[in-house]
């Protein structure tokens, strides 16, 4: 490959890199052509982008973007993976995937910000989706509001049931 086509990849790389918030290294090894297909399948569904890339190249572009940790963690031949939105889903649908496709090893990532480890993509992968998140939440909010309620309820319904049993006692005598 010649110095120039290898600059354009360089970049090509950083332009493609530079914005990202979510970046998920993955090892591949021996990984066949159908579960090549499935693979980019299961990934082009949840909108995550997947490039082989050269070490030596994404390492050089991981150092102009601003991360060279990244590219220290290249070793084997390397997919790296990005999502735009939703650093979860991305861990998720990796893990998913490296525990169905033997040789296809989660090494690191850069989420929002913050270098991961393949522990911290892990503890990502296992939280659970955004709108079991958002409904926890709203839950959680709610509890105090539905507790008062039932409070008042339940105060409401003692005093019915004392003005019941006075009315009741009157109408024996």
């Amino acid at each position: 490959m010649s110095k120039a086509l290898k600059k354009l990849i360089v970049e090509e790389l950083v332009t493609e890199y530079k914005d990202k918030k979510n970046l998920v290294l993955v090892n591949f090894k021996g990984i066949d052509a159908q579960q090549t297909n499935v693979l980019k399948r299961d990934l082009s569904e949840k909108d995550i982008n997947a490039r082989v890339v050269k070490n030596s190249l994404a390492a050089i572009a991981f150092k102009e973007v601003g991360i060279p940790e990244l590219g220290q963690a290249l070793a084997a031949p390397t997919v790296v993976a990005t999502h735009d939105d939703d650093p979860v889903e991305l861990a998720k649908t990796l893990k998913k995937c490296s525990k169905e496709i033997e040789g296809f090893d989660l090494v690191g990532g850069w989420v929002d910000g913050e270098l991961m480890s393949v522990e911290d993509l892990g503890v990502l992968a296992s939280i659970p989706p955004r709108e079991v998140v958002l409904t926890q939440i709203v839950f959680a909010f709610k509890a105090p509001a539905v507790q008062l309620a039932n409070v008042f309820n339940a105060t409401a319904n003692n005093l019915c049931q004392v003005l019941h049993a006075i009315k009741e006692k009157k109408s024996e005598v």
